[in-house]
């Protein structure tokens, strides 16, 4: 039996495909939750220092609501060297920064970034967005006073 092809098989067939595409384009980063770094002149309770790690999402990246008081604390809790990129946005210049693409970060080492300036890195929904290669790579973000 013989197949034809018809327009409307193109058309779906193309309509198909930047459907799928534009779902891959379009992921919305996982949201990471802000921790606030306590003063030194309260009374503190038992565990109110903690800093809790989240690892990062390696599908869909990760985000965080920027203020500019943040710091990136980045533990690669796997066995080998991995990566992480903070997405630099266009500046008013149309200037991009990859100093923080694939960033290495050594196994069982915590590295950790001030995100104060926010020009060139904040999103218009006033969010930074982060990528990882590897689960094993947990990110803190602490927001101080």
């Amino acid at each position: 039996m013989k197949t034809t092809n018809s327009p409307f098989r193109k058309f779906t067939a193309a309509f198909a495909i930047v459907l799928l595409c534009a779902t891959a384009a379009f992921a919305t980063p996982t949201l990471l939750s802000t921790q606030t770094l306590v003063i030194n002149n309260v009374a503190v309770t038992a565990g109110q220092l903690a800093v809790t790690f989240t690892a990062c999402d390696s599908v869909n990246g990760n985000s965080f609501a920027s203020t500019g008081r943040e710091i990136v604390f980045i533990n690669n809790t796997g066995g080998s060297a991995y990566t992480v990129t903070v997405t630099s946005v266009a500046d008013q210049l149309g200037r991009t920064d990859t100093s923080l693409t694939n960033y290495s970060v050594a196994a069982g080492a915590i590295a950790a970034v001030q995100m104060k300036y926010q020009t060139g890195w904040i999103t218009g929904t006033q969010t930074i967005n982060m990528t990882c290669s590897n689960a094993a790579v947990k990110f803190a973000i602490v927001q101080y006073n």
